[in-house]
């Protein structure tokens, strides 16, 4: 006897239909919930969760924080090519200078060293004032 493969059941579609109507006062006060909860929300999702307290979250927004955090991005590529570039000039220092000339040019590069430890320290207290 042969058998089909048992099919996943299809999610049941929402049946049943409620409205109601609130007054001035009530509809500000929701629509402050409702703003507070994200623009991801649907209405009748937000509704629902609300009525059986289901737990949501709200996500607020704060565009300076977005410019700060993609202006903190980009530093931190520049610093990465940094980094790489560092790498690559300690190679071709190894690779190409006499013994003679090998310590004037690690001293220039630990001057850029220091430099580049001054600039990622002050990154790091941006990223600290701005968590406060």
């Amino acid at each position: 006897m042969h058998r089909e493969p048992t099919r996943p059941r299809k999610p049941e579609t929402a049946s049943y239909k409620y409205s109601f109507r609130l007054n001035e006062e009530l509809n500000s006060r929701f629509n402050g919930l409702f703003c507070k909860a994200g623009s991801e929300q649907n209405r009748s999702r937000f509704i629902v969760k609300r009525i059986f307290g289901e737990e949501f979250v709200v996500v607020r927004r704060d565009p300076s924080k977005t410019q700060f955090v993609a202006r903190l991005n980009d530093f931190y590529f520049q610093f990465q090519k940094l980094a790489n570039n560092y790498n690559q000039i300690v190679k071709v220092i190894n690779a190409h200078f006499s013994n003679i000339a090998i310590p004037h040019q690690i001293a220039a590069l630990e001057q850029r060293t220091r430099e580049l430890k001054a600039f990622s320290i002050e990154i790091l207290n941006l990223v600290k004032k701005a968590a406060q």
